[in-house]
């Protein structure tokens, strides 16, 4: 079985003001269609003017995926009839986009970038009591139109929905520090994925958000297109949509091709003369890109490729947070090893991100440091950990809070008591069962509440034990 698979990713870019006229971009605190004018509405007469900044971001996502800028663009008019477009047709690029011919390695693989361009995002729709397909009635939310999108159209060389979803999480990360995307934003990527079977009928998902949607999505496709042609139905060249809650597409509309959409040239807006001396000015002052700053990681702070990899592409928050501990406290494979097993794991439970939660590196270095000079055991640390990300308190507090101080005295009379209580694991050691000595240790430390020194609570077993 051959399986051919290709995406469009949509990301709205993180600009100030649309892509046509000044409205702002972030419109969180703002009623629906408030945040609009004639130009985004699409009203007859109402002229564009593109804000350079969403060129310049289109721009900087074609060299980051090693393209070849156009050097003369302009925007056509996309026109099709759907309720979040007033005007009846997009304002976007076709015939010369921002950059074509790229290509981004995944693996041992190479995925081509047939080519990037610059768009606006229609309104949102709002489907009320049910979804696209149940719903009484449908609201439309102008404060998204006009939103700046950049598309990046691959070839279709996946083979793989698992490869598609390892795409496009590199993807998101080149995009963060490239400085253009804001993962925050409400449906700020999505994708639409084209997948056929052994050279079957292309059935595209449309507006698919979630890198593990789109994997389900596309996995559900590939099974329900397999059983098709297994029983000799047709596979129908549609576009269908995905339901993340059954996990199941559904058929929306028979597929459009693109001499449908009758692209003709905006008058309204310039041919666009892209010069050398622009070019090497954006590549000049491209930022640190993913694979570069995985390479300075090994590098720079002596971690191995896995270690480096999972810190800048888990997200780029957790290796800006990663460096930042780094300038506090000298050791760097300290701070990957509690920042990747116990904070991240604590933060995965919580499903929250590091740029959300209440984790400091001021505050998660003075755990650290708390440890160094033994004031508390690691083994504490480990269980202070899960209320430090909950609460965001200085661990210092925590430890002051929650620690009662013990001396060597006190852990004594505690293994004395806990040897009387286990006094048929004791005989075992003496017998020559030297495990059981670890769980004399555990059963201390927990009557300790993990407070004492381990190392000291084995000198004081073994002293109590050889004595009798």
């Amino acid at each position: 079985m051959s399986v051919m698979i290709g995406v469009e990713v949509h990301t709205q870019l993180n600009t100030e003001s649309k892509i046509f006229c000044s409205d702002s971009t972030d419109a969180r605190d703002k009623k629906p269609n408030e945040n609009t004018c004639p130009i985004c509405l699409g009203f007859p007469g109402s002229k564009p003017k593109l804000n350079k900044r969403a060129l310049e971001f289109g721009m900087l996502i074609g060299l980051a995926l090693n393209c070849k800028i156009t050097g003369t663009m302009f925007f056509s008019r996309k026109a099709y009839f759907y309720p979040d477009l007033s005007k009846n047709y997009q304002i976007t690029q076709y015939e010369a986009p921002v950059a074509t011919e790229g290509h981004l390695a995944i693996g041992d693989e190479k995925i081509r970038i047939r080519r990037v361009h610059i768009e606006e995002d229609p309104a949102k729709l709002m489907y009320v009591d049910g979804d696209i397909n149940t719903a009484k009635y449908v609201i439309m939310d102008y404060n998204r139109a006009g939103t700046p999108l950049a598309e990046i159209v691959t070839e279709p060389d996946f083979t793989s929905p698992k490869q598609v979803r390892a795409f496009l999480e590199k993807m998101s990360s080149i995009l963060e520090h490239l400085g253009v995307y804001d993962s925050s934003k409400e449906a700020s990527l999505r994708v639409d994925a084209n997948i056929s079977v052994d050279g079957g009928e292309r059935v595209e998902i449309k507006n698919i958000t979630g890198f593990e949607n789109v994997e389900k999505a596309l996995s559900f496709e590939l099974v329900r297109q397999n059983g098709l042609r297994r029983v000799n139905a047709t596979v129908k060249r549609e576009t269908r949509h995905f339901n993340a809650e059954l996990k199941t597409t559904s058929a929306l509309r028979t597929k459009e091709f693109e001499e449908d959409y009758g692209y003709i040239f905006d008058p309204d807006l310039p041919t666009i003369v892209v010069g050398k001396d622009w070019v090497e000015e954006l590549q000049a002052n491209m930022p640190e890109l993913p694979d570069q700053r995985v390479a300075r990681f090994i590098k720079q702070y002596k971690l191995n490729d896995y270690t480096s990899t999972v810190l800048v592409y888990t997200d780029k928050c957790l290796a800006d947070f990663f460096e930042e501990s780094c300038k506090l406290y000298k050791k760097p494979e300290v701070v990957s090893n509690w920042l990747m097993n116990y904070i991240l794991k604590s933060l995965n439970w919580r499903s929250e991100r590091i740029r959300d939660s209440k984790v400091k590196p001021d505050t998660f270095i003075e755990m650290l440091k708390l440890i160094e000079d033994g004031k508390i055991t690691e083994r504490y640390a480990k269980e202070l950990v899960k209320e430090y990300v909950d609460t965001g308190t200085s661990p210092k507090k925590l430890a002051e809070k929650n620690i009662v101080k013990m001396s060597e005295a006190d852990v004594e009379k505690i293994v004395v008591q806990t040897l009387k209580q286990n006094s048929n694991v004791a005989e075992e050691y003496k017998a020559g069962r030297k495990e059981s000595l670890q769980f004399l240790i555990g059963k201390v430390l927990a009557a300790t509440n993990k407070q004492a020194d381990p190392n000291i609570i084995r000198k004081l077993l073994l002293k109590e034990l050889e004595s009798k």
